[in-house]
């Protein structure tokens, strides 16, 4: 007897004796082509793919928007409400797939069962505090997306009678961070200002050239503030940085000679190093590690000497796709 739905000598699935055949997994809804890819990794190295092979990827849900907190009360004594606060709370994230056996084999199938449990389950690090998988999106336009979560539900996965190569399952991963950070760069590179003008004496009619550097704009494309990696390379003498949208400035008391190596100033973590050097302390009291608004920002840079430059490098984040 051959098929590969047989068990313990019958058919599951066949109220006859003959050839079974085994169903064919469903396939992924012509939705999830705007979805090339979606990664599961574990901290333990434990990957799933979804590749339409050995991983499926049928629907997924959550990636519209998080939890949403909206504080609120009834007027007193009066018809309506008052909403105190407008807070994000944790992304949910839905995912409904099939783990499968591209060669039919149904080893290949209790493999691929095994690595996706392994990769779901909980771990911690040496200090006992628990660790989240990342999960990253690619999308039809080339927009990667990453968030980090821990699964919030049971993984939904028996055992059909009529399937013996394929199964399909149901997970929750619950995300902290209400974020989706893009792994898409949006950066730029700012000299500092030189004048324009004419030499003087001059000839007559006067051609006046304009100014250039001294300013950057760059705009961030996600929904939330986030924070840039500003490298200062040199020759440069007490350079300053602000972001005229917000006002917020960087201002040091430092100097780069030809030959040093840059500083880099990381707005996220707030720190300052210069190769393996921690430089924090090198700004000024009244500074402030500023961040990137969503839209325009308009970054201004100046030196008191030197002719060295600013690059700024940040990544998105969204609120939903």
């Amino acid at each position: 007897m051959i098929g590969s739905n047989y068990l313990g000598g019958g058919y599951f699935g066949q109220g006859y004796a003959g050839v079974a055949q085994a169903p064919t997994p469903p396939a992924p809804t012509p939705a999830m082509r705007i979805i090339t890819s979606v990664v599961i990794a574990a901290p333990s190295g434990n990957t799933i793919t979804f590749d339409g092979k050995s991983y499926i990827l049928v629907n997924i849900d959550g990636l519209a928007s998080p939890l949403v907190r909206l504080p609120r009360y009834n007027l007193p004594g009066s018809s309506g409400a008052f909403i105190s606060n407008a807070l994000y709370g944790e992304r949910a994230i839905k995912i409904k797939g099939v783990v499968n056996a591209p060669d039919g084999s149904r080893l290949t199938y209790l493999a691929n069962r095994l690595t996706l449990i392994n990769a779901l389950a909980y771990q911690t690090n040496n200090a006992g505090q628990i660790l989240p998988q990342t999960i990253t999106i690619s999308l039809e336009n080339g927009t990667v997306l990453t968030t980090s979560g821990y699964m919030d539900t049971p993984l939904a996965m028996g055992f059909s009678e009529d399937q013996m190569d394929y199964e399909e399952f149901q997970l929750t991963v619950a995300c902290p961070d209400p974020l989706l950070y893009s792994q898409n760069t949006i950066s730029g590179v700012v000299s500092l200002p030189v004048g324009g003008g004419t030499a003087i004496p001059t000839a007559i009619p006067i051609s006046l050239g304009a100014s250039s550097g001294g300013q950057l704009v760059l705009v961030n494309t996600g929904a939330a503030t986030v924070f840039p990696t500003i490298t200062l390379s040199a020759p440069l003498v007490n350079p300053y940085l602000t972001n005229l949208r917000t006002g917020a400035f960087l201002k040091f008391n430092y100097t780069l000679n030809t030959g040093d190596l840059p500083v880099v100033i990381n707005c996220a973590t707030q720190t300052i190093t210069q190769g393996a050097n921690v430089k924090n302390g090198i700004q000024s009291q009244d500074s402030t590690f500023w961040g990137m608004l969503s839209g325009s920002n308009t970054i201004g840079f100046s030196a008191s000497g030197g002719s060295g430059t600013a690059s700024i490098s940040f990544s998105p984040a969204f609120l939903g796709v």
